[in-house]
């Protein structure tokens, strides 16, 4: 595989490589292979399908730019391509919310708190038909002017989506403006998340920092195992969490919300590995959403006579809780009659501390930490794995040294699994990882913090985070040594959240290169005009084999005003 020594560092997921070889079972890794070598012109983001004249494709290399049938040329090509995983990931934030609305309204569920329910409820409905008002008026008034000079403020799902997706379908437009119309898009879903996050704690409670296993060492071996994965009705999770319990079954989660309160589920592996925890013999049923979830899993099922049930089904049940019993009754019976299928379970498993969040974790004495120089500066680790990547070493690499140069870590999602597989979010390894001023200020917080900080227990807790620091120390976001990096990017959600993340202010470092890398235009757009409008930058490597301690450094430069832009924009080579 280019530029890969190791398919990944998971022990445990390592272990299987070889049981999957002699079975003849193909994994990720081998359908990666099997692409090799991939179009230069589709990861460039030169090549275009939007209509039925082509496919069409320009140079990234010569100085005679080759147009389109319809004339689009290598920068149109290239800002489009970006535009379009925007789009692609913004539905999935819109999805999950309206999901969970909808569920909600039909009373599948009694809220912790009803009135705050019945109040994000129509806060739901105001952002799809004008943009919302009660999320506006959490965020800084100074980003809120910036997004309304530029026009990319949210306006609800007619103007910032529909429109947006015609700037695929034709005009004149330049990259700027294409651009703005992305940003655009990247902020509906940003609201959509962190109305998400404020429904499920009103539906649900606060989440409160809990202790969770990872690994697969957390399947059992003389009980029922049920997995839940990707992203699907927080509701019907919880009530086979509850049905589950009562019938001694377990359940572990893959891709998908661990803390739903009062309820935890252990995790059984990250993205990248999704169809290991099959290939054990010790799953007896899996529940799945679209979300995060690979169809591969349903060829390594049938080699283990594991059942699948879809949990979209749930729309043609009258009775919910019927649905669930018969789940749960399922993964009983499949367990008896799977008794003669090997169990080979690793004892690979940690312990992590996730579900912090701005009323758990003291921001004040953040902010004070960062002015008086004990911290160097805070990092946001977000995003799954990525095959061209060796599982999980390019984000514990880059934790490393981070921590050691006493930078805060903060992580969420699939990056707070990965991290968590190797301890950094276990308070127990801190002295193993931090430097002195950041074990300081750790210890300072409390005496349960990690070395890394996961805020993506509820999925509005980071922005809420980011919020608070900037209204605590009483300056935006690009005023603090502050940085997101996505190590092993993956999904078009991530492109998403990585453009709102550039609005805020907070400039970004992607892995590996969007498909956008073809037009130097483009990629000036993403820094330095971006730096101009928001005080951040969106920055995209176009080399690629540089190791994650040298990424790390490229970082930490830029954070100590050493380094100014530019480890992007270069030509591709």
């Amino acid at each position: 595989m280019e530029f890969i020594q190791k398919k990944t560092i998971d022990s445990a997921v390592e272990y299987f490589l070889t049981k999957a070889a002699d079975s003849e079972i193909a994994l990720v890794w081998d359908r990666y292979e099997g692409q090799l070598p991939e179009c230069g012109f589709c990861e460039t983001g030169l090549s275009c399908r939007d209509c039925l004249q082509g496919p069409c494709i320009s140079h990234p290399f010569r100085d005679s730019n080759k147009l389109g049938v319809c004339g689009k040329d290598r920068d149109t090509l290239a800002i489009q391509s970006l535009l379009r995983l925007v789009l692609k990931g913004t539905m999935t934030y819109l999805d999950r919310l309206t999901d969970f609305a909808q569920e909600v309204e039909s009373k599948q569920v009694t809220p912790k708190n009803k009135v705050k329910t019945d109040q994000m409820l129509k806060e739901v409905q105001a952002l799809i038909q004008n943009g919302g008002t009660v999320a506006k008026k959490e965020f800084p008034k100074s980003w809120l002017r910036c997004w309304e000079e530029l026009g990319i403020a949210p306006e609800g799902i007619a103007r910032d989506l529909f429109k947006a997706s015609q700037k695929l379908e034709g005009g004149v437009s330049e990259v700027e403006e294409i651009l703005l119309w992305t940003f655009k898009a990247s902020l509906f879903a940003s609201m959509a998340q962190w109305l998400y996050g404020s429904l499920k704690t009103s539906v649900f409670g606060e989440t409160v920092p809990t202790k969770i296993e990872i690994n697969l060492g957390g399947l059992k071996q003389k009980a029922p195992n049920l997995l839940l994965y990707g992203y699907f009705s927080p509701i019907l999770k919880r009530k086979i969490a509850e049905a589950a319990k009562k019938q001694g079954v377990n359940v572990m989660g893959v891709c998908t919300e661990s803390l739903l309160p009062p309820f935890s589920f252990p995790i059984a592996t990250g993205y990248g590995s999704q169809e290991i925890p099959l290939m054990t013999g010790a799953v007896d049923l899996v529940v799945v959403g679209d979300q995060f979830v690979n169809p591969s899993l349903l060829k390594v099922a049938k080699e283990f006579e594991i059942p699948i049930i879809l949990a979209s089904t749930l729309k043609k049940e009258k009775n919910i809780g019927l649905f669930v019993q018969r789940i749960v009754e399922q993964a009983k019976k499949s367990f008896n009659f799977r008794r003669s299928i090997s169990r080979d379970i690793p004892e690979a498993k940690e312990y992590a501390t996730m579900g912090f969040s701005k009323d758990s974790i003291d921001v004040k004495k953040i902010a004070t930490a960062l002015q008086k120089g004990l911290l160097k500066g805070i990092v946001i680790f977000a995003g799954s794995n990525n095959v061209k990547y060796t599982q999980d070493q390019e984000i514990t690499m880059m934790a490393q040294e981070f921590l050691k140069n006493d930078i805060l870590c903060l992580s969420k999602g699939e990056a707070s699994v990965a991290l968590g597989k190797y301890g950094f979010l276990n308070p127990a390894s801190n002295e193993k990882h931090c430097g002195k001023g950041l074990s300081d200020v750790l210890s300072s917080l409390g005496k349960e913090i990690p070395s890394v900080i996961d805020i993506g227990g509820g999925d509005g807790t980071t922005t809420d985070f980011l919020l608070e620091l900037a209204k605590t120390g009483k300056r935006d976001l690009s005023g603090y040594p502050i940085a997101a990096c996505y190590p092993e990017a993956n999904r078009s959600s991530e492109v998403t959240e990585a453009m709102w993340t550039v609005a805020m202010g907070i400039t970004t470092y992607f892995w590996p290169a969007l498909p956008v890398t073809g037009s130097t235009k483009v990629l000036e757009a993403l820094t330095k005009s971006c730096a101009e409008k928001f005080g951040s930058k969106l920055i995209i490597t176009t080399e690629k084999k540089i190791d994650a301690r040298a990424k790390a450094d490229f970082i930490l430069q830029a954070m100590k005003g050493e380094r100014k832009y530019n480890i992007s924009g270069k030509p591709w080579k």
